[in-house]
């Protein structure tokens, strides 16, 4: 997995809350596994067409594995990943978006999931690596 550094439009506050927030995981580990989700469609979200223009956007430095960006930019078009990210960092802060891990000591025989709840219609977890 490589992981490159970018510059993404996003909401600095909410990026900042996300990175202050008391989990397990990096801020970039939950991205991933959010953007993976919704490329994959458990996630379904109304994304703006364009940012909104309200006080706090700006550019945010965000490293992200590169495979896990190229399917979210063709899923939800070039140009358009900082939408998607700020949308799911804004739903994932409201509670309308959580993630749950399960590990289990046998890892390569069970690998862990990822519970996206509220599910996307049809669909609830998601196998994440």
């Amino acid at each position: 997995m490589t992981r490159t550094r970018r510059n993404l439009w996003l909401h600095r506050a909410n990026y900042r809350r996300l990175a202050d927030a008391d989990t397990f995981l990096t801020p970039s580990q939950l991205l991933e596994l959010l953007l993976t989700a919704y490329a994959e469609g458990h996630i379904g979200l109304s994304v703006p067409k364009r940012p909104s223009r309200e006080p706090g956007r700006g550019r945010v430095a965000v490293a992200l594995d590169d495979a896990v960006f190229a399917r979210t930019e063709a899923e939800a078009g070039e140009g358009r990943t900082s939408l998607v990210i700020d949308t799911l960092i804004e739903a994932y802060l409201a509670g309308s978006v959580t993630v749950t891990l399960h590990a289990t000591t046998e890892a390569a025989e069970h690998p862990a999931t990822l519970t996206v709840e509220p599910p996307a219609e049809g669909t609830t977890t998601a196998a994440a690596a």
